[in-house]
């Protein structure tokens, strides 16, 4: 029965011991329920876009250029402006972005 009691409680033991292992297995997605977005310019203009990420200036995305960034998982408002004139590059959408997953939009205006 000692025998037995030991062997359980190393088993516990080497249990406790190992579940931060797992834990740091676990991708960073998984851990924070997020995903990649991205917005891709195909400007046929060759003009730069500012991208708003609900109410927020993400920044700048050339033409020809594609940015990304790590966003929650769900859904989120995207304005593509034209960056010189903040006027509307592609229509106001309302992507889903999927955990662990990389989405994004393709403007061409």
């Amino acid at each position: 029965m000692k025998k037995e009691n030991a062997i359980f409680l190393v088993s516990i033991f080497i249990s406790l011991a190992l579940m931060p292992a797992c834990e740091a297995l676990m991708e960073e997605c998984e851990k924070n329920n997020t995903g990649i977005f991205y917005v891709e310019n195909q400007s046929q203009s060759g003009r730069a876009y500012k991208i708003i990420i609900n109410g927020i200036n993400y920044g700048i995305v050339g033409a020809g250029s594609t940015k990304e960034w790590t966003l929650s998982a769900g859904t989120h408002v995207v304005q593509i402006l034209f960056a010189d004139t903040d006027t509307a590059a592609c229509s106001i959408s309302a992507p889903t972005v999927i955990k662990c997953q990389k989405n994004g939009l393709v403007c061409r205006s």
